[in-house]
């Protein structure tokens, strides 16, 4: 990988963090993860499981916002400043402007959400709770989750204006949270209206189900580990589709 693709990356970071925008939805997700001290009051079950669920649920509406208000803006901004095209002139491809794009925003991503679960452990310590080692499967399935939107936030913008793509991204996480249930459905056979689209989308599909471990760590459930390893490599694969599919389209977009 070439030194111009790490540049980029950096130069999106930067750009992202400087961003009013980042902050003002990080620091609405930090007062989500305190808030839910409050809820965990009023609950009937044990304060600090709901503390947990609801500080992760938190966490994992930060991972949309940030695809959804970053990652879908990024390269239509790039575009409108013709700062993409003035970078574009040097020894560097559009493939290779998208994958630096790309790892920035991943790294924006992580950095937001690692800095949520600090604040949210934190809290929970302070409430006397433990360090729940189990959250951290929660953790890595939101990191995981957050390469998907990525992609798939950088193939949106790459296909339609920055508008578009940031509604196409949250209809996709709908979507992908929304197949698993929906293929459930169809345990009922012929019955179900549309059975057989179930069954074919939730084959074919990427689902963010497998890497959702919000529900088990908040419950007695067990963390199958071995599930997160085979949703996370589902999640890669996936998110290269999505790369790939970017590139593709950026080359053949005019600026």
């Amino acid at each position: 990988m070439r030194d111009c693709v790490f540049a980029i990356a950096g130069s999106t970071y930067r750009e992202a963090v400087r961003d009013r925008v980042l902050w003002v939805v990080f620091v609405f997700a930090a007062g989500l993860v305190l808030f839910s001290r409050v809820l965990g009051w009023l609950s009937v079950e044990d304060d600090l499981k709901m503390l947990q669920d609801f500080s992760l649920s938190g966490l994992n509406m930060l991972g949309l916002s940030l695809a959804m208000l970053v990652g879908a803006f990024s390269l239509a901004r790039e575009v409108e400043r013709r700062t993409a095209t003035t970078i574009l002139t040097r020894d560097i491809s559009r493939g290779e402007f998208i994958l630096g794009k790309y790892l920035g925003l991943v790294g924006v991503f992580w950095s937001c959400l690692i800095a949520g679960f600090v604040v949210m452990m934190t809290w929970q310590i302070l409430w006397g709770g433990g360090f729940a080692v189990k959250a951290l499967a929660a953790l890595l399935g939101l990191l995981c989750e957050s390469l998907l939107l990525g992609a798939v936030a950088l193939f949106f913008g790459a296909l339609t204006n920055a508008i578009l793509a940031a509604v196409g991204t949250v209809v996709f996480y709908l979507m992908a949270h929304s197949l698993e249930a929906l293929y459930e459905l169809t345990i009922y056979g012929d019955e179900v209206r549309g059975a057989w689209f179930y069954k074919m989308a939730y084959k074919v599909l990427p689902n963010l189900e497998d890497v959702n471990f919000i529900n088990a760590t908040a419950s007695e459930l067990p963390v199958r580990w071995d599930h997160l390893g085979m949703g996370a490599l589902g999640v890669l694969c996936w998110s290269i589709v999505f790369l790939l599919g970017a590139s593709a389209l950026f080359r053949r977009r005019e600026l």
